[in-house]
């Protein structure tokens, strides 16, 4: 061998005697190193070209290659560029490649790690980048990040793998974890721990500004703020409170089947607001023949029990009021106490009456009636109602509350006031609506003793007086008139317009609806009232008029 070579014509130095590896510098500013013939390096003053096929080989642990910026004004530092220049860019190109390759313990080569840059779109003007990281991962490269354009998106797993994710806090070590291989999100929960698809649980953060035993969960908004589940219109969504590994024993279930809300405590629905408004409290129902209550969105409560009282109304305080009954703004009148004595304020009693025919003519108020030997009879449609047991499709079955099988609500029988039409008999079939739920049932009469029809008094000093008119029942029974007759307490009468009335005077009927002056002052069974005071309250077209008395019928 020749040794080293100095070629000054061309510039070049030649380390072999086939002159195929050198270093030469025949362009101005360049220097080129050459292996076997082939070019290894380009050096020039700004630029180190390395040529492909060429690796960096270290024998040990120190910097294979260093990228050092010494420029002052530190606004880039070293910068590594992996650049392909093609001539026929398309969307798709592999933009550049890092990979991390190693051995096996059979002295084969594998690839640990990639990291690739794609081309999305080598458009002029709308060009996009993606990139993946994959990682090998059982003898197979998987996705472990991919940052995509077409989707607009960044993607951890995207080969769906077991593969979990976990954000560490100063003080959790699973602050955020997603458990790839059960579906699950974990939020302070620990490795492979969480009980539902998300799963938050903490201690107390110490905060100051929120109650720390209610800040696991915080939605906020400078706005209005809410949450919304949602699910389908067949099916239920709700808020569950349990014990911890143990079954909700409370709940706020929204069911979009019936479109009601039901509260469920110990287990047990407890109360439930209904599509229309209404709502029962210890059952399921609004209606009048379970225990339980009921509050209809148009005002009305209904209270049913088993036994004992229905109501209780205590003023703990002092004597006073304990009912006030207001219309339209006014108070009307009140149930107060006194000591042990409780006073019916402003107290008219009244019952019902109809007259024979059924007719609904003009009665003027305070004007006399009398009673006939005849009953009212009321009647009602009537339906048994069967023992409902529950399915598997209720959600109480579902939520592990109840049993298949289990009485979900008791035999009951439904009642609604109706009018007996023209042709229909007790015991003919009827289909009516209660509380909003259609039934078949029969036509029955109601179990009425004590109410009987009555007339305008049309006797005088008549001993078969029932009272004074008061008003037309209100009622929503079509084809019923009732009337209210005032039997005792306070109220007015109608005293004919030749009588001349005093406080004190006992009045009895004068055979054409007015009252007339009793001929003593002995109260007798032909009495009708008391005048409290000769003050006019009202004069009627026919010259009659009324004054307040207390009636003795």
């Amino acid at each position: 061998m020749a040794g080293v070579q100095i070629d000054g014509v061309n510039n070049k130095i030649d380390f072999d005697d086939d002159l195929d590896t050198s270093i030469s510098a025949n362009t101005d500013d360049t220097l080129v190193i050459e292996a076997g013939g082939n070019t290894m390096a380009t050096i020039t003053a700004t630029t180190l070209t390395i040529n492909d096929g060429t690796t960096i080989t270290t024998a040990d642990n120190t910097d294979t290659l260093s990228l050092i910026s010494t420029d002052a004004d530190a606004n880039i530092g070293p910068n590594l560029r992996l650049y392909r220049n093609s001539s026929s860019p398309a969307d798709g190109d592999q933009a550049g490649l890092i990979r991390f390759d190693a051995r096996n313990d059979n002295s084969q080569d594998f690839t640990a790690a990639n990291i690739f840059s794609f081309v999305d779109d080598a458009s002029d003007g709308t060009e996009d980048g993606a990139m993946l990281m994959s990682i090998m991962l059982g003898g197979t490269a998987r996705s472990r990040i991919w940052m995509g354009s077409a989707t607009a998106e960044t993607v951890f797993n995207d080969d769906s793998q077991d593969i979990d994710f976990r954000v560490e806090s100063n003080g959790n070590t699973h602050m955020f974890f997603v458990d790839g291989g059960n579906n699950k999100v974990g939020i302070g929960e620990s490795a492979n721990a969480p009980m539902g698809t998300l799963h938050i649980k903490s201690g107390d953060s110490g905060d100051t500004a929120i109650d720390s035993n209610n800040d696991d969960l915080v939605v906020e908004n400078d706005d209005h703020a809410g949450i919304t589940i949602s699910t389908p219109n067949d099916k239920a969504g709700g808020l569950y409170f349990s014990d911890l590994n143990a079954t909700a024993s409370g709940r706020l279930v929204y069911d979009h089947n019936d479109n009601y809300l039901a509260f469920t405590t110990a287990s047990s629905e407890q109360m439930r607001i209904h599509s229309d408004g209404n709502i029962s409290i210890g059952r399921a129902t609004v209606d009048t023949t379970n225990a339980g209550i009921s509050l209809e969105a148009g005002g009305t409560g209904v209270f049913v029990r088993s036994g004992g009282p229905c109501v209780i109304a205590n003023r703990l305080a002092n004597d006073g009021e304990i009912i006030r009954i207001v219309q339209a703004g006014t108070t009307e009148g009140t149930i107060s106490t006194s000591g042990s004595t409780v006073s019916y304020n402003a107290f008219t009693g009244s019952h019902w009456s109809r007259l024979a025919d059924n007719s609904k003519p003009s009665i003027l108020v305070g004007t006399i009636m009398e009673s006939l030997d005849s009953m009212i009879n009321w009647y009602q449609a009537v339906a048994d109602v069967a023992e409902v047991k529950y399915t598997a499709e209720d959600q109480a079955v579902i939520d592990g509350d109840k049993n298949v099988g289990d009485v979900k609500t008791e035999a009951h029988t439904i009642k609604e006031e109706i009018a007996l039409p023209d042709g229909k008999s007790v015991g003919d079939a009827v289909t009516f609506t209660h509380y909003g739920t259609e039934y078949t049932g029969v036509y029955a009469k109601e179990n009425d003793v004590k109410h009987v029809h009555s007339k305008v008094s049309d006797l005088a000093d008549s001993t078969r007086v029932y009272g004074v008119f008061h008003c037309w029942g209100n009622d929503n029974v079509a084809d019923v008139n009732d009337m209210e007759i005032a039997q005792v307490g306070t109220y007015i009468i109608r005293v004919h317009k030749d009588i001349t009335v005093a406080a004190g005077d006992l009045l009895v009927s004068n055979g054409d609806g007015t009252a007339k002056k009793q001929d003593d002052d002995i109260i007798r069974s032909k009495t009708v009232a008391k005048v409290n005071s000769n003050v006019k309250i009202e004069t009627y077209s026919d010259g009659s008029y009324t004054v307040p008395c207390t009636l003795h019928c």
